[in-house]
């Protein structure tokens, strides 16, 4: 009896103790646990604290060896690459670094310039899209000008065609020298807090109205602001009638004044002769508004030359009872109408694996839904007669955007003469006269490159960025023709998410006759943009992405949307603010 008494005793003794130990393993799993998802939060917090004093000091910071906050501390190692690119590493430390129980390390790369996202395989404007001969799309389609499909012409993705917008401005205020004038917002001036900013005008014609251009500039770097079309109410604009509403993109508004346009989500119909107004909202829902180092300037008429409206300027637009204030000056801004039934025209076997948006289709085969007003010999899965036309879409890279780069290369050196031949590097700079590389000549470059004249990349010849952009893209801006002939092409860097854009300013809305880019029997990372031209790609030719006024594809050619085109990023731009370059984020 003693002995089993003995055993059971030792039993209880033993079960206690694991229990014990297993309770204080658990306990210091957990505590540990915890402190790592804490440190982890400092060493983020050290990341967010050193983008903002790299903004804030133009780049002059070093980084700091630690810094209490809270229940820990943090450190931050600032590595330059080059002037506008930089490597970010913070640590953060429970309790501290001399005693650390647990630390975590973030290392990220930032880099001062512009980001771009091209949302969709092809973006068209009015000019529109013109399909031929077995050419395809991989991808979505959007364009503002209707889409011609020929001859086994294939896109798989969606194809949508916006309702027609008039080409010139119905209404329209702008400013000539020396009457012209800042109107700042987005701040408290002068212990007046101006966060919301309108100016009214009035259509000539009853019609539906597509987008609005708005000349403004940017003073640090601002959030993107809401444009809104309201309704009147006895001279002031109706926070009861929001009739619809578009986002003015940040990313598109430099430090020097343009118009900038903004795409309305919906395209509501005004009356002629009836006033309306166009309200930019910079505080949205958020309660504290305003920012003393990052708003907006409207440029403003001080003449008051635009007898159609008037301006005027609140804390918050949609309170009851809000107080409205005169702006002694008229804004500067342009309204643009639709009207304009546009298309897509099928025909010959031509395919929309997606679905179909147009005002009107005709001979079109469609894999998914048909959304239409008038439609005639279309096969789809299902119909949706009725449907509103799609919206106009604002193109992704603005004429501020453009100047800003062309800025840069200026101030990086002028050259003046032509450059032909093979030359093994070109540094960013602006080139007066042509540039032409001969055959499979390859040329290393520096962006961004501003070329007066016209760019010519001969059989095989390629302009391709340095390794040691890694995940940048760079840009070339050319103010004449681009011509690839037979393979001539673009190159990124070699790293994933690294492209190369080539702008051509040639205006083919001026000269129809002539392309403002034609490429052949070309492939690589590269981008193709004409705002206001048209671009040609035949004979087999396979890009990754093209944006132009106008689109004509033939003789097999294809384009093929990469994923990575939804983050392309600019480094260096004069007007661009220290951010965290995506897809850089490590965790150590």
């Amino acid at each position: 009896m003693f002995i089993l008494t003995t055993i059971v005793t030792t039993l209880v003794l033993f079960s206690t103790v694991l229990i014990v130990s297993g309770s204080v393993l658990f306990k210091s799993n957990s505590s540990y646990s915890l402190e790592t998802v804490q440190a982890l939060n400092l060493a983020e917090a050290g990341v967010d604290k050193a983008v903002a004093t790299l903004n804030k000091t133009g780049g002059n910071y070093a980084g700091e060896d630690e810094t209490s906050l809270g229940i820990g501390s943090y450190s931050v190692k600032i590595t330059s690459i080059d002037s506008g690119t930089k490597y970010v590493e913070a640590t953060g430390y429970i309790p501290n670094k001399q005693t650390s129980k647990a630390k975590k390390t973030v290392r990220v790369k930032v880099s001062k310039g512009t980001g771009t996202a091209f949302s969709y395989a092809l973006q068209v404007g009015n000019g529109g899209l013109y399909l031929k001969n077995s050419s395809r799309i991989n991808g979505t389609v959007y364009s503002n000008g209707n889409i011609v499909m020929e001859n086994s012409a294939v896109i798989t993705g969606d194809a949508y065609v916006a309702g027609g917008t008039q080409g010139i401005a119905d209404q329209e205020s702008d400013c000539v020298a020396p009457n012209c004038g800042d109107f700042i917002f987005g701040k408290s001036v002068s212990g007046q807090n101006i966060f919301d900013v309108a100016q009214s005008f009035k259509p000539t014609t009853t019609q539906s109205i597509n987008k609005v251009a708005l000349k403004l500039k940017k003073i640090g770097t601002p959030n993107d602001i809401q444009v809104r079309i309201l309704a009147d109410n006895n001279g002031s604009p109706n926070k009861d009638s929001v009739l619809t509403q578009g986002t003015l993109y940040a990313n598109l508004v430099t430090t020097q004044y343009s118009f900038v346009e903004v795409a309305f989500q919906t395209s509501p119909t005004l009356t002629a002769e009836t006033t309306y107004w166009i309200l930019l909202d910079t505080c949205g829902d958020n309660t504290n508004c305003g920012n003393s180092t990052n708003y907006w300037s409207w440029s403003q008429d001080l003449s008051q030359g635009y007898n159609r409206g008037a301006a005027v300027w609140t804390t918050k637009w949609n309170q009851n009872n809000a107080s409205w204030n005169a702006v002694l000056a008229d804004l500067n801004f342009k309204t643009f109408m639709g009207g304009v039934a546009t298309y897509i025209q099928g025909g010959n076997t031509s395919q929309i694996n997606g679905s179909a948006y147009a005002n009107t289709l005709n001979t079109l085969n469609v894999g998914q839904g048909a959304y239409f007003q008038v439609q005639q010999n279309v096969n789809a899965a299902s119909y949706y007669p009725g449907s509103s036309d799609p919206v106009s879409k604002v193109m992704p890279i603005s004429d501020a955007n453009i100047n800003d780069w062309k800025n840069e290369a200026e101030n990086a050196g002028v050259y003046n003469g032509n450059v032909s031949g093979c030359v093994s590097t070109l540094g960013s700079g602006k080139y007066i006269g042509n540039v032409s590389l001969i055959n499979n000549c390859v040329t290393t470059v520096t962006t961004p490159i501003w070329i007066t004249g016209s760019l010519t990349l001969d059989n095989g010849s390629q302009m391709k960025l340095p390794s040691s952009m890694e995940d940048l893209s760079g840009i070339v801006i050319v103010d004449g023709k681009i011509k690839l002939a037979n393979n001539g092409k673009f190159v990124g860097s070699g790293t994933q998410g690294s492209f190369f854009t080539a702008v051509s300013m040639f205006d083919t809305t001026n000269d129809p006759v002539n392309y403002a880019i034609e490429a052949d029997n070309g492939s690589d990372s590269m981008i193709l943009y004409a705002g206001k031209g048209a671009i040609r790609i035949a004979n087999n030719g396979v890009l990754t992405e093209l944006v132009g006024w106008k689109i004509e594809l033939s003789n097999n050619a294809v384009i093929s949307y990469h994923s990575g085109l939804a983050g392309v990023f600019y480094p260096s731009s004069p007007s661009g603010a220290f951010s965290v370059i995506k897809g850089s984020y490590q965790l150590k």
